[in-house]
């Protein structure tokens, strides 16, 4: 080749490629540090409520969407990733169940481009969500809390939180504020009454990489954020990364992980 031409294809290959690399691959942690939330003390907030803890978990999945990879956890490629929908649902004797997640409507499913939509779960968690004695939408946003049973008042109030602190809201159940995102969202802390543990991270980490190799979505999703934000999104994934290797066997449930759930049961119990 000539010289001409090799620098013509190096220029192009650095026009294309550096932006791609940015937009798509890099992973920058942005110097962010792990938040100073430990499981001990998600473990005793849990434990400062006396009364009947849950005693189960049961999860109801309402359709899955394909989004490129690259757009939950950057680098991981351009490849259509199956991610999923799901609402759950903590059995606790003698009270209503506590609902977290809503999940769409067949309204917001068809615009979200939903596939397998399953109506009659939909009913399920919809029936479930009225009569729950709590609701916690993990995040302010349709995919997770268009159900009509998340219309009611009670799941609106966790976004009004006075304190920005992680706060018990039922025996065995903790509401983590994630600080620092512009949109209104949680993660959830469960301890059984047998002693199992969850962690719902919503969309904190969207898919199991996310948190288990600390990758943000890539840039082309986040490149609205302000620095300070997208800092925050590494942050928040250390956490719950910490949180993971500190409690080895605490089930961590992320936003829109489609593998199968081997410690919850499928389907709602109404």
């Amino acid at each position: 080749m000539t010289p001409r031409l090799n620098l013509f294809l190096l220029a192009l290959i650095l026009f294309v490629g550096v932006p791609y690399y940015w937009f798509q691959l890099d992973a920058d942690r942005y110097d962010a540090r792990p938040k100073s939330l430990s499981i001990a003390q998600l473990r005793s907030l849990a434990e400062s409520m006396p009364g009947q803890k849950p005693i189960a978990l049961n999860y109801e999945q309402v359709g899955i969407r394909y989004i490129v990879s690259n757009r939950l956890a950057a680098g991981t490629g351009l490849r259509p990733a199956r991610t999923a929908l799901r609402a759950y649902e903590l059995i606790v004797p003698g009270h209503a169940p506590i609902i977290i997640d809503g999940g769409p409507t067949a309204a917001v499913a068809k615009q979200y481009d939903v596939r397998d939509f399953d109506s009659m779960a939909e009913r399920r968690i919809n029936t479930a969500a009225r009569k729950a004695s709590l609701s916690l939408a993990l995040v302010n946003h349709p995919l997770h809390n268009a159900n009509d049973g998340f219309s009611l008042l009670r799941a609106r109030e966790m976004f009004a939180a006075k304190t920005e602190e992680p706060q018990a809201v039922a025996p065995g159940v903790v509401v983590i504020p994630l600080t620092g995102l512009t949109v209104a969202s949680n993660m959830v802390y469960t301890r059984l009454a047998d002693g199992h543990e969850f962690l719902f991270t919503g969309d904190a980490a969207m898919i199991d990489s996310s948190w288990k190799d600390v990758l943000p979505p890539a840039r082309m999703v986040t490149g609205h954020l302000r620095a300070p934000e997208r800092r925050e999104i590494v942050s928040w994934l250390m956490t719950i990364n910490a949180l993971a290797r500190s409690a080895p066997h605490m089930t961590i449930i992320s936003g829109h992980e489609p593998s199968a759930l081997t410690s919850a049961k499928r389907g709602f119990s109404n």
